[in-house]
């Protein structure tokens, strides 16, 4: 795959990302917001250990050229 599509791929993971925590502040929604949810992924070992995995992984992927 060329760096283009790859780089396309998190774009659109970032923008649905930002539309599915935009359409969960409403206050009629039964999504909770993207902050609440990592909050809550944050309380357990399994979770911390996965957020900062993906932290990692998304910082290698970025960062590291």
């Amino acid at each position: 795959m060329s760096r283009l599509a790859v780089t396309a791929g998190f774009v659109a993971v970032l923008a649905a990302t930002i539309i599915v925590d935009a359409r969960a502040r409403r206050p009629d929604s039964a999504v909770r917001p993207f902050g609440a949810t990592v909050a809550a992924a944050l309380r357990t070992r399994t979770g911390r250990v996965l957020v900062f995995g993906t932290w990692l992984w998304l910082g290698w992927h970025f960062l590291a050229r």
